[in-house]
């Protein structure tokens, strides 16, 4: 992207004057021209005379400064890898050793060009010398998220332009009106108004051109505006209102191969002619140069970029208010949430209030990466979100614009190479070119198996319901397999049901809140059978006691969420004790478990109607499961298994275990089951209500 900067000799601030002087006076007449060359912004021209000026003289110091300014002219001129190459001699040859930009500036490079390891290793070469400036920290950091986005790219596609696209510099994408049929843009190819080469940049001057789509999907072949849209100087980057009718575009005037300044045109469109520019009025230094404009959907904001006083440094973003015809509040700065010490440029004010921009001072992939911002309740612009790859790259990437009601549009870049939806890595030219994309949909599944509890055998035609909190709702059957599945909405959370003649409903939850890759998600789900006694194993007492242990009362609060989820359901409990205590004993305090559970049930909710409780005593030993079996003894190299399937622990059984393992059986004895009653029951018009809310 050619984009001029005021150089700033930074030796000035290094280097005694008196030194600075003697070593202007032994620069030969080739390098005092390309001095000027560059102070005056001619990139192309000055770039040219330092090749000359390097071989005509001898001292080391002024060949260092001659490597150093080279380099600076193919940075501004947006070529990257030579400029790598020319900062590179620049550090072998010591240039400004007491300020090492020159590493500063290689690793930049180094970024551009997507070489980001040792891009790493300049930034933190540099952040050894100079620790106390941030610019390493940020370039250490963006190496690092860029390595991470490139192997974890976002869902963007996107497909290069080729027949807006020139082997010039084509950007500045904007919508010609309200159904995106019409776009206009930035080029600097040939057959420019004016003819001649641009000698701060080595190509044309830039024009405003425009393409538009037929009825077969198909872009027209681009076309120069006329006067007075376009003229002798350069036509920058532009925005229309909805209806195509207004164009507002920056304007940069020079004279005498200088730079004269940048300001904001307007031209309303009368028929099919463009008519005279009017200035955009805005309250502001006047040698102060602004550009860029985007502007709300009611043309009642203009935001554009600009170096002012009260900024963050370098082009900040800004924006006026229209308060009447014709006339601009006082800018106000976007802030820091947005605005950096580096530069903001090519704003984009989306339908939906959130902006779109590019900038060189956050956290990026190089060069210029394209940022979203989203306003707070307050209507302050509070983030500043990469938009990752692909839509980012090594390279300069901006001037994104986006559709009112989906993720598609266009945005320019001068990466070297891009990736096709077919998955192929293609060339680019490396100049600006035009792209578009788009976010294809969030593909979210969800599927799984419904299993029996008891045996883990699968469950065939159970019905499985999906309720989303957007009010969606959604049934299937399992089918011979017990399997289900569902097509998921983002950002919604949903409950997934299951019922089945014979069993307990069940419900679970899922969410796709938070996923923002294509997922296949899998909720294998148990439904536990009707009048089958369900073990609930973490409802278990100390020896003697009826008291619930805290893990107990887990399980209770599922076996109310059961109750609630099944409301023509009652059930028994039974409670046990081990053998230990006499017989009238063990009966009054396993009817105490019980009576604890059943109390805690009706505190919560659950009507005593639906709840019988009985104290089994020590009448009935548990029979241990295959899971029980697992519990092994382990000493030495032996393992030896002390429980299996289907054993009693009767008080025979346990009186021939070891002491320890006794305490884990008399600890299976110990404890509380449920089982279903019946299935009709029927609840009052109290219960029906607290059902309800």
């Amino acid at each position: 992207m050619k984009i001029n900067h005021k150089f700033l000799i930074l030796s000035v601030f290094l280097i005694l004057f008196s030194s600075s002087d003697v070593l202007s006076q032994k620069k030969n007449r080739v390098t005092q021209k390309a001095d000027r060359a560059f102070d005056a912004e001619m990139y192309f021209e000055a770039s040219e005379l330092y090749k000359k000026g390097y071989k005509k003289t001898k001292n080391k110091a002024i060949k260092a400064e001659i490597l150093f300014k080279q380099a600076e002219c193919y940075r501004f001129s947006g070529k990257f890898k030579k400029a790598a190459n020319f900062y590179k001699k620049a550090v072998k040859a010591k240039y400004n050793n007491s300020n090492p930009i020159a590493i500063l500036r290689f690793a930049d490079m180094l970024m551009m060009v997507g070489n980001y390891e040792k891009s790493l290793e300049q930034y933190k070469k540099y952040a050894k010398k100079v620790p106390t400036d941030t610019k390493a920290e940020k370039g250490i950091k963006s190496c690092e998220f860029a390595i991470n986005w490139l192997k974890n790219p976002t869902r963007y596609i996107i497909e290069k332009m080729d027949i807006v696209n020139s082997k010039n510099n084509d950007f500045s994408p904007a919508f010609g009106n309200r159904d995106y049929t019409k776009i206009y843009f930035v080029s600097s190819r040939k057959g420019s108004s004016n003819d001649k080469i641009d000698e701060r940049t080595g190509q044309f001057f830039t024009d405003i051109y425009s393409s538009s789509l037929d009825k077969k999907g198909k872009w027209s072949k681009p076309k120069a505006e006329m006067s007075p849209i376009n003229s002798d100087n350069h036509e920058g980057t532009l925005c229309l209102n909805q209806n195509g009718t207004t164009m507002f575009f920056t304007t940069c005037q020079s004279e005498n191969k200088k730079s004269l300044g940048c300001e904001i045109s307007i031209s309303q469109l009368k028929g099919k002619i463009w008519g005279s520019l009017n200035k955009l009025e805005v309250k502001i230094d006047s040698n102060t140069t602004i550009g860029h404009p985007t502007i709300s959907p009611d043309e009642s904001v203009v935001i554009f970029s600009a170096e002012m006083n009260g900024g963050y440094g370098g082009k900040d973003l800004w924006m006026v208010t229209k308060v009447a015809r014709g006339q601009w509040s006082e800018p106000a700065n976007l802030g820091p949430a947005v605005n950096t010490d580096g530069d903001e440029m090519f704003p984009f004010l989306h339908n939906d209030g959130s902006l779109y921009f590019a900038s060189n001072g956050h956290v990026g992939m190089g060069g210029f990466d394209i940022f979203k911002s989203e306003l707070d309740n307050n209507g302050i612009y509070v983030s500043a979100i990469n938009l990752k790859s692909p839509i980012n790259s090594s390279a300069d990437d901006f001037g994104m614009i986006v559709e009112r009601k989906s993720e598609r549009g266009y945005f320019a870049s001068n990466r070297k190479t891009w990736t096709g939806t077919d998955g192929v890595v293609n060339k680019s030219n490396g100049s600006d070119n035009i792209y578009q994309f788009e976010l294809p949909p969030l593909v979210l599944t969800l599927q799984g198996v419904i299993t029996d509890t008891k045996t883990g055998a699968v469950v065939t035609s159970a019905n499985v319901k999906l309720v989303g909190d957007d009010e969606s709702a959604l049934e299937v059957t399992t089918d011979n397999t017990g399997s289900y599945n569902f097509e998921l909405t983002p950002l919604t959370t949903y409950e997934i049901i299951v019922t089945r003649e014979g069993y307990l409903n069940n419900k679970v939850t899922e969410t796709t809140v938070g996923i923002d890759v294509n997922t296949d998600l899998i909720k294998d789900i148990n439904i536990d059978p009707i009048k089958k006694e369900i073990i609930l194993p973490r409802i278990e007492y100390d020896f003697a006691k009826s008291e619930l242990r805290p893990q107990s009362i887990l399980d209770l609060d599922l076996l109310i969420v059961t109750l609630n989820e099944n409301p023509n359901i009652t059930i028994e409990l039974n409670s046990h004790t081990d053998f230990r205590g006499t017989s009238n004993q063990n009966n009054k305090l396993s009817q105490e478990r019980a009576d604890v559970c059943v109390q805690y049930l009706i505190q919560n909710g659950i009507s005593v109607d639906r709840l019988t409780a009985n104290g089994k005593g020590e009448s009935e030993p548990y029979v241990l499961t295959s899971e029980d079996s697992k519990h092994d003894q382990r000493g030495g190299f032996f393992t030896k298994k002390i429980f299996k399937e289907g054993d009693v622990l009767t008080e025979s059984y346990i009186n021939k275990l070891k002491k320890n393992f006794k305490e884990i059986a008399h600890q299976y004895n110990r404890r509380t089951t449920f089982k279903v009653l019946t299935e009709d029951y029927v609840p009052n018009v109290a219960e029906e209500l607290k059902i309800e809310q």
